[in-house]
């Protein structure tokens, strides 16, 4: 049996805590957890002893006394390089970290972009490490959200749910990207600009389809199949897929970019080809990140309520943990004009 270290202090427990305080263990630990049974008086007789012993309250005995971790799980499927690449994510973790201040819990950022990954999460969530999950990329690995349906935790997707059978398991919010590309697309329009091309994210990405039907349903046949090219979402991928376009269709007077960071590419290989923006072509972002505003020449752009976004699912995921059914809600967009367009 192995021995404490001579001179080792004694970790101060709750029974140090309720001797000092003259109250019963049990009165002591319904204390610590704000429990309706005791008194204003006992409750701060607890507080000072507490201050007097030094006792640190251990997190896993408040979960066992709570029934609750005191954190919300935020999980995602993305690799952690674009997880830290891409501005999108940063604000909406702004977002859900604003909206659990002063809550009582705790945003614990779980990385699933691998099968190992993903295995590991669920186990820790079926063990009921985190008191609810808000999935950031539920587009990616759609079986994964059948296994987060079994768990039984409240779940809060920042993504539309389409033809789902989990649609009414999950909260739901998300900014609806016909819309806000029916908004870029008009303002191409009004240009009075005819040759449009749309430089898109990958096209098994849910924001991307979407967001071509929205520049199709205002453009129609301005907006040509062949003139619509894929890539990454960063500005990369947003400088070489511009580059093979302009060669192939030099006459482009539109360009449609499916992220601001594609469109700081699109500038780029516009200037390398000397077409001038906007005179020659006009380019739109979408998303309205910082770079929109520092590009050159600054980026009108498509802005999303991203920290918006986080906040409101923080308030849906602390809504279903006292108790409230799942819902959703759709935020909405609006065009940010400036000298690209």
């Amino acid at each position: 049996m192995p021995r404490a270290r001579r001179g080792a202090p004694r970790a101060v427990t709750i029974t140090d805590v309720a001797r000092e305080a003259g109250v019963s263990r049990a009165t002591a630990s319904r204390a610590l957890n704000d429990s309706d049974l005791v008194t204003d008086a006992t409750k701060r007789a607890v507080q000072d002893a507490v201050a007097r012993t030094g006792f640190v309250m251990n997190a896993r005995g408040r979960a066992l006394a709570t029934g609750r971790a005191e954190t919300v799980g935020v999980l995602v499927t993305e690799p952690l390089d674009e997880l830290f690449d891409d501005p999108t994510y940063g604000r909406m973790l702004r977002g859900i970290a604003e909206g659990l201040t002063g809550s009582g819990f705790l945003p614990v950022i779980v990385q699933a972009s691998s099968d190992s990954e993903r295995a590991l999460a669920l186990r820790s969530f079926s063990r009921r490490s985190v008191d609810a999950v808000v999935h950031l990329t539920p587009y990616r690995g759609t079986d994964l959200l059948d296994l987060l349906a079994g768990t039984g935790l409240p779940v809060v997707l920042c993504g539309q749910l389409v033809d789902s059978p989990h649609e009414g398991t999950f909260s739901t919010v998300y900014s609806d990207d016909v819309r806000g590309a029916r908004l870029a697309a008009q303002r191409v329009a009004d240009d009075g600009r005819s040759r449009v091309a749309a430089v898109l994210g990958p096209a098994d990405n849910p924001a991307t389809s979407d967001r071509l039907r929205g520049y199709t349903e205002v453009l129609g046949d301005r907006i040509d199949p062949d003139r619509v090219v894929h890539t990454g979402w960063d500005a990369a991928g947003g400088l070489s897929a511009t580059a093979r376009l302009v060669e192939r269709h030099p006459d482009v007077d539109a360009i449609l970019a499916g992220s601001d960071r594609i469109a700081l590419g699109a500038l780029a290989a516009l200037r390398a080809a000397g077409r001038r923006v906007p005179e020659d072509v006009v380019v739109v972002g979408f998303d309205d990140h910082a770079i929109a505003a520092t590009a050159s020449p600054p980026l009108t752009t498509v802005a999303q309520p991203l920290v918006e976004e986080g906040q409101v699912a923080a308030r849906l995921a602390l809504d279903m943990i006292a108790g409230a059914g799942p819902r959703t809600e759709v935020l909405e967009m609006h065009l940010v004009e400036r000298a690209s367009a």
